[in-house]
């Protein structure tokens, strides 16, 4: 599951051509379900400044708005297969407001058992065209098993060492500071809201209605290289400690309980 994000994060500290990276965006999926197992799927991308500064300045006169391109409505349906069986594409808003652009795209999906989501897609999403392929995938997805209103969680094994940040080779401090600084505002979540209510749940991150399964603010996960270098360490002995170490890192949420429960009101 985190594996993307996490290439993506060391792609930049390594220097990796700037107009190629996802660098400034904020995406959140928002899943919400109801007691009889259907549901709809919101996602919800904001373009930064500077990608939008990239985006205009590789514009040619008389080409469609590369926002409108970047969300159009083929790439939005062949999405929904992505996503599982039976998930259908309803409908794209496009954000055009204080200064943000982006777009907010629903789906709807009848059987959540059916469905898998993966933060990584946001990452895929934002490359640009003709970028290569990643590695299968099939592993890293987030999945669900939902019956008589109790929902388990199934989510791939915590690879505390792929999300080591450690200096890449070669890196120049001057041109990894300045990427540091393109990666501030990214930011990927995922969250799951339960429509009529949570009776209980062991699951980490509950506010409310809502279980957040991935929230990885990308800057603050930079700025605590050191920090997850030494959890990576640790999990190789003592895996509870690393998850436990993992739980106190700020602007970083990731489910790491391999029997995470939520029962519905």
């Amino acid at each position: 599951m985190k594996k993307r994000l996490m290439k993506t994060a060391k792609l930049a500290l390594g220097l990796f051509a700037a107009f190629a990276l996802p660098s400034c965006l904020q995406n959140e999926t928002t899943i919400t379900l109801n007691k009889d197992g259907s549901g709809t799927i919101v996602e919800q991308t904001i373009l930064g400044e500077q990608m939008m500064a990239m985006m205009t300045q590789f514009a040619q006169p008389g080409q469609p708005d590369p926002v409108a391109e970047m969300f159009k409505e083929d790439k939005a349906k062949a999405k929904a297969a992505k996503l599982g069986e039976g998930v259908e594409y309803v409908k794209t808003e496009m954000i055009d407001e204080d200064g943000k652009k982006g777009a907010r795209i629903h789906y709807k999906f009848a059987d959540i058992n059916k469905l898998s989501v993966n933060p990584g897609d946001a990452v895929d999403d934002m490359q640009a065209e003709g970028s290569p392929a990643e590695e299968d995938k099939k592993d890293e997805f987030v999945r669900f098993a939902y019956a008589d209103g109790k929902l388990k969680i199934i989510v791939p094994p915590t690879d505390f060492d792929e999300m080591s940040m450690g200096d890449e080779e070669g890196a120049d401090p001057q041109q990894e500071a300045m990427m540091k600084q393109m990666m501030t505002d990214m930011r990927i979540t995922i969250q799951l809201v339960v429509a009529d209510g949570i009776a209980a749940s062991n699951a980490s991150h509950v506010e409310g209605d809502t279980v957040t399964l991935f929230d990885v603010q990308v800057g603050k996960m930079i700025e605590q290289k050191d920090a997850l270098k030494k959890i990576s360490e640790t999990a190789k002995t003592d895996m509870d400690a690393a998850k436990a170490a993992f739980a106190k890192l700020d602007g970083i949420k990731i489910e790491t309980k391999n029997d995470a429960t939520v029962t519905i009101k």
